[in-house]
């Protein structure tokens, strides 16, 4: 048996036999994102780990770890101490997309991590610059394929889930939209409002006071039905897109080895705190949908997304890099 799997056994062992006289959690836990402070992600975390404090008795420590396509704070998060006491944010881009564009991925997404729960699916948004004439779709798709590179796309990196979106629309379209590439959406949204870009696919609440300012304009919404907050703004399959091959979404997991006691408590405290009137009325300012789930549905969930994706990376031909 491998000396780290061992380990992992021998803390996890130790965590039960010492869960009666010592209660968890008994310390602080850590949680590792891959967003930099104030972002969507960030904010809807704290929050979480504000509400639930108050019931564990013990702080949620957020620890920002943004850029390189998610890769530096899930292998942070993989190679902490399975003690139960780190948590990580998993998501689409770093969990199903990654392992197939990366040739030396520092984390195996099916065994460095334990699955705690899914979250939350995001409502994204089809952006374009004021600096941009068209209001709508169809204009802007024109627009588009007049100016062939020379419509700037922002992303989150080259080969990120926001880049491989980037050619599926190009795809969509026929345009050749140029991919800039940003650490996150705290950067996309601003770079909108320069027109240092001109078009990008991001999470609607990066940009809900932009919005409400008219500093950026919403073209459309990734989601099966309009939004109640922007029920003028038309939905992808409206403007004649197909449906997305992405689903945004958010969860958390553990470093592979956390006790499962641990792993079942965090459940049990997400779907206590999703389920909460005002906390579900939070997520809908921020448009996102409840998606917590057990953490087996959650594992099986990721499993398929990261097979789903896997097909789209190889129809666009992107080699591992």
């Amino acid at each position: 048996m491998p000396l780290s799997r061992l380990a992992a056994l021998i803390v996890s062992a130790s965590f039960v036999a010492c869960v009666h006289a010592q209660p968890y959690p008994a310390k602080p836990i850590r949680v590792i994102i891959p967003f930099p402070p104030g972002e969507g992600p960030d904010i809807i975390l704290r929050k979480a780990g504000d509400d639930i404090a108050k019931r564990i008795g013990q702080p949620w420590i957020v620890e920002n770890r943004p850029g390189g396509n998610m890769v530096i704070a899930l292998e942070a998060c993989a190679r902490s101490a399975p003690d139960g006491y780190t948590m990580c944010l998993l998501n689409s881009s770093g969990m199903s997309v990654n392992p197939h564009v990366m040739l030396k991925l520092p984390y195996d997404p099916e065994r460095d991590f334990k699955p705690i729960s899914n979250m939350y699916f995001l409502l994204g948004g089809l952006f374009a610059s004021i600096a941009v004439p068209p209001n709508n779709i169809a204009d802007f798709v024109s627009y588009a394929r007049s100016r062939p590179g020379k419509i700037n796309f922002g992303t989150l990196g080259p080969n990120s889930q926001v880049d491989i979106f980037r050619m599926w629309i190009n795809d969509q379209w026929k345009t050749e939209m140029a991919g800039i590439h940003y650490k996150g959406g705290a950067q996309i949204i601003p770079a909108l409002v320069t027109d240092e870009i001109q078009f990008s696919w991001i999470g609607v609440f990066n940009a809900l006071g932009q919005i409400k300012a008219s500093k950026v304009k919403l073209l459309a919404i990734d989601s099966r039905k309009r939004s109640p907050l922007y029920p003028n703004v038309p939905t992808l399959q409206e403007v004649g897109l197909p449906e997305s091959p992405f689903a945004a979404w958010h969860g958390l997991g553990m470093p592979a080895g956390a006790p499962d006691a641990a792993v079942r408590r965090m459940n049990a405290e997400l779907g206590s705190l999703f389920a909460d009137k005002s906390f579900a009325e939070f997520l809908l300012e921020r448009h996102v949908e409840n998606a917590v789930t057990s953490p087996e549905e959650f594992a099986a969930f990721m499993r398929r997304d990261r097979e789903r994706l896997g097909e789209v990376v190889r129809r666009y031909n992107i080699p591992k890099q």
